[in-house]
């Protein structure tokens, strides 16, 4: 019973702390990258070497055994936890699990219960080779140094009123048709000269805005 009740508080953080995403009965709040980097207990890039082991009252969890190939973010509990190179989630997609693929290599977050690292579908999981060069300097040091910065999801419509009443103190990620893939995989968090915090200034970033606002622009013009 204690692990049953462990678990449906693991589901109910991964729902307050994570990207809108439906997964049969599971949802999760929208969270950009740099945001779970900073919730979580531990931040990993792991190559999946088996499932080993159904577990736990009613098989609710799986463990993924793994080679851990570097750390981004870890803690004194994570470190130990970590040190048998498992990782365990939820046993089905309506509980928020994660399937990963035996053989492939990902970046994943996770918080640690009972001793225990777990993982979420709500959390970071991204096959390694998907991630941007932007992202790895994040991981590696850029979202540590954001850490102390809000970013807020937006519907795009409400950009400029959210922006007026937060007083720029947030960075807006803005929903599609907005910018939201380009703050996703390029944007970094940062407190800036102002007091307050906005995406950090980058060659990518830069690129991938202008491309937007370039399809954006052509997408208008054949409107009726």
């Amino acid at each position: 019973m204690s692990q049953l009740l462990l678990l449906m508080h693991f589901l109910l953080l991964t729902v307050l702390l994570a990207p809108v995403q439906r997964v049969a009965a599971c949802s999760c709040m929208p969270m950009h990258p740099q945001s779970k980097f900073c919730h979580s207990d531990f931040v990993v890039v792991v190559r999946v070497k088996n499932i080993t082991t159904k577990h736990s009252v009613g098989d609710y969890e799986i463990a993924y055994k793994v080679k851990i190939n570097r750390v981004f973010k870890s803690n004194p509990k994570a470190d130990v936890a970590l040190m048998q190179n498992l990782l365990w989630t939820p046993s089905s997609d309506a509980l928020c699990g994660v399937t990963l693929n035996v053989g492939e290599t990902y970046v994943v977050d996770g918080r640690i219960f009972s001793g225990k690292p777990f993982i979420s579908i709500c959390g970071l999981s991204i096959r390694w080779a998907e991630t941007t060069s932007r992202q790895r300097k994040g991981l590696r040091q850029l979202y540590q140094q954001g850490c102390g910065c809000n970013i807020l999801y937006t519907h795009w419509r409400r950009k400029g009123a959210v922006l007026e009443s937060s007083g720029g103190k947030r960075c807006l990620w803005e929903s599609i048709p907005g910018p939201q893939v380009c703050q996703e995989k390029y944007g970094v968090c940062m407190a800036d000269n102002t007091g307050g915090c906005s995406w950090a200034p980058s060659v990518p970033y830069k690129n991938c805005i202008k491309e937007y606002q370039r399809k954006r622009d052509q997408q208008r013009l054949r409107e009726p």
